[in-house]
């Protein structure tokens, strides 16, 4: 059972990646490839989602244990590794945390993959900044002072870091924030326009665990399902 914290996820920015998460395994429901959600529910302090228990662990549990693989049983996991990331992108997703840790094995001895807190499909309501976006209207339409203190304030003097930081919300805006003059606005043609300008077909997070990351990802560049 993943247990998340609701203020942890807010202070953290995390909203959009929960949500990608759980879509995501609402849409792979009775796929052979992917850990499949048995339930998922809330309380006042926490998210929770639970997950089929796959008795064998992870897959770099088992080369810890075995050190060295018979070619005939690597040969066997690389296969069903290579399924498991095509279900995801059959599925439109980038999975974009591909390593060994999130590959588990069922009771049967088949490879299921997990984890897809950091996916990417290009939703809107996937994307962190969305939640930004509104995060500071809320922030300017109460009159908020978001400067920080002094130690804040100082560890942000850098014009590079101030302009990627506004670069990014700049960016949010456009794709979240604003309305064609001339839309109606009844929700099925707003829902409509936020599905045509809230959606990418390419991501330029860098996320992902360091020791796995694609060059493009590394540099960031703009990426698409060949990263995993």
């Amino acid at each position: 059972m993943k247990v998340i914290r609701k203020s942890e996820m807010l202070r953290s920015c995390q909203e959009g990646h929960l949500r990608a998460e759980r879509d995501f395994l609402v849409d792979s429901e009775g796929s052979n490839w992917v850990v499949p959600l048995i339930s998922s529910f809330q309380d006042i302090d926490n998210l929770y989602l639970v997950m089929e228990y796959m008795p064998g662990g992870d897959f770099l549990g088992l080369l810890i244990r075995e050190n060295i693989l018979h070619e005939s049983v690597a040969r066997f996991y690389i296969a069903e590794m290579i399924l498991a990331v095509e279900e995801a992108h059959r599925l439109k997703f980038i999975h974009r945390d591909i390593k060994p840790d999130n590959f588990l094995i069922s009771a049967s001895g088949h490879l299921k993959i997990s984890d897809f807190g950091l996916a990417f499909d290009g939703h809107w309501s996937h994307d962190a900044s969305y939640y930004n976006c509104h995060r500071y209207s809320l922030v300017r339409k109460l009159g908020l002072n978001v400067n920080g203190d002094e130690a804040d304030q100082k560890s942000n003097r850098g014009i590079l870091t101030q302009f990627e930081w506004y670069k990014s919300l700049v960016e949010g805006l456009e794709r979240h924030g604003k309305l064609p003059i001339d839309a109606d606005k009844d929700l099925e043609n707003l829902i409509g326009w936020r599905n045509q300008h809230g959606n990418r077909t390419a991501a330029n997070s860098v996320v992902g665990t360091s020791q796995y990351m694609a060059p493009e990802v590394v540099l960031g560049q703009k990426y698409d399902g060949r990263c995993d």
